[in-house]
């Protein structure tokens, strides 16, 4: 009797937790090999990878993560697979456009959201947005990152209850706004209660999500790396709210 095949481990950036489902379909479709897929904060993904935790393939928010386990030697060269942006999720009643960002992010009444910087890359986005600030308007950017309060995606964050949505920190009053990646908030454009709103140009970091796979990984993984940058895959992840790579 055949052996099964042994899943492909995928640990993956948490923000791709709708599209990696689809693309992992997409892919078994294509080919019989199962696919196991674990979601979490890219860096502490990181810390796990490099403390030895077994995976084929790693996909992350940013690209500094998978360059660094590269330079370790424990995976492939990292490629750019998707993109993303940052933008605002705001309570509607605060009348947040692109236009009045920095007027109303900067009033200290505001209570301001983000996820865990170094622990995960959304976190470190938000606090790029608040260095470019600082770049305009000096000691304005240093108030921001005091101000902001960490709630997701932290070693030490409560899990976020499952019947919940990604605005559920306006919902329950903890903030006014909450910086987030475009992917996430598109979901809550229909929320009468909340709003979705672009970051000006200026202020916009870039994002550019990373995927490498490990050293000597089977010949299944880089085709799963191959589909994820093929047009189909592409079009999985615009579908999902992401820019192509």
């Amino acid at each position: 009797m055949t052996k099964p095949a042994q899943p492909l481990s995928v640990l993956s950036a948490g923000s791709m937790r709708h599209a990696f489902p689809a693309i992992i379909a997409a892919f078994a479709a294509l080919n019989d090999t199962p696919v196991s897929l674990t979601l979490g904060p890219a860096g502490l993904l990181r810390e796990r990878i490099e403390a030895g935790e077994h995976f084929d393939l790693f996909a992350s928010a940013n690209m500094a993560h998978p360059r660094h386990l590269a330079a370790q030697g424990i995976c492939d060269h990292a490629v750019c697979f998707a993109r993303n942006r940052l933008c605002v999720l705001a309570r509607s009643d605060l009348g947040l456009t692109t236009a009045n960002f920095l007027d109303i992010i900067t009033d200290p009444r505001i209570k301001i959201g983000t996820s865990t910087p170094g622990d995960d890359p959304s976190g470190d986005y938000a606090f790029e947005v608040f260095d470019l600030i600082e770049a305009k308007r000096p000691s304005l950017g240093k108030s921001l990152r005091s101000r902001a309060r960490q709630l997701v995606g932290g070693r030490n964050s409560p899990p976020t209850p499952p019947d919940k949505s990604a605005g559920w920190p306006i919902a329950d009053g903890k903030v006014d706004l909450f910086l987030s990646y475009y992917s996430n908030a598109r979901l809550l454009k229909s929320d009468p209660a909340l709003s979705v709103v672009a970051l000006p140009e200026e202020l916009s970091p870039v994002i550019e999500y990373g995927v490498t796979v490990r050293k000597g990984a089977r010949a299944e993984i880089g085709q799963l790396r191959d589909f994820l940058l093929s047009s189909d895959g592409q079009r999985i992840l615009e579908q999902n709210g992401f820019e192509p790579a």
